[in-house]
């Protein structure tokens, strides 16, 4: 294969690379709501050194290094989308299972536990992702193909059902602050009705007590 050959081949394994990269990119944004600057910065650094290698001329060598550099940044490219996206779906689940309440999110949300395992399954494989270097891309390729879209998916559910999960948990709040009030107000209807049963009965003692004096004056 000549040098040439070379570096054209490492063109199209470029080209993939950042179809991978932007693929994952615009579905973290969808997911986060916003643009995954780490991603973003990744692909301009490969931007950059294609620019450097195609500038390279006859220095095939060289510019097949920059390409081989331009790759890496991409594939980091996607697994910084990944993270973000996992990152942002775990967070969600954990802040609805905490703040509007199991019971809540599973009544209109009952996928919350194939996702909550399928999250963990993902985690796992990016923790070995990171000891394992040399496979790395190879994971998230699998990743990618397999838990990636599964959890994607099952948080867009998760999206549709929000409302109606948020609604619940306003109502059982609701519903505790009536019954607290109604505890309240029975309590102080306890204490209002031994106070007035109480009163009458301290009432006659201290009549009594003033017209017995007074008897004793007469008798006298």
């Amino acid at each position: 294969m000549s040098t040439q050959d070379i570096v054209d081949e490492a063109l199209l394994e470029l080209c993939a690379k950042w179809n991978a990269a932007e693929k994952a990119i615009k579905i973290a944004e969808q997911v986060n709501g916003e643009i995954v600057n780490p991603a973003i910065y990744e692909l301009r650094y490969a931007g950059r050194r294609v620019v450097e290698a195609l500038a390279k001329k006859e220095d095939f060598a060289g510019a097949k290094k920059l390409l081989d550099d331009a790759i890496f940044d991409c594939c980091r490219a996607r697994h910084d989308a990944i993270d973000a996206a996992t990152s942002k779906i775990t967070a969600d689940i954990d802040n609805a299972l905490e703040k509007l309440g199991p019971e809540n999110v599973l009544k209109y949300f009952p996928a919350c536990t194939d996702l909550i395992a399928e999250l963990v399954v993902t985690r796992e494989k990016i923790a070995v992702s990171r000891e394992n270097r040399e496979n790395r891309d190879a994971i998230y390729d699998t990743l990618e193909a397999t838990n990636f879209e599964k959890i994607v998916s099952i948080h867009g559910s998760f999206r549709s059902s929000e409302d109606l999960i948020i609604e619940a948990a306003r109502k059982d709040r609701r519903n505790n602050k009536l019954s607290q009030w109604l505890g309240i107000v029975g309590a102080v209807g306890v204490i209002l009705t031994i106070i007035f049963g109480i009163y009458p009965m301290i009432s006659e003692k201290s009549t009594a007590a003033i017209v017995e004096p007074n008897k004793t004056e007469v008798s006298e």
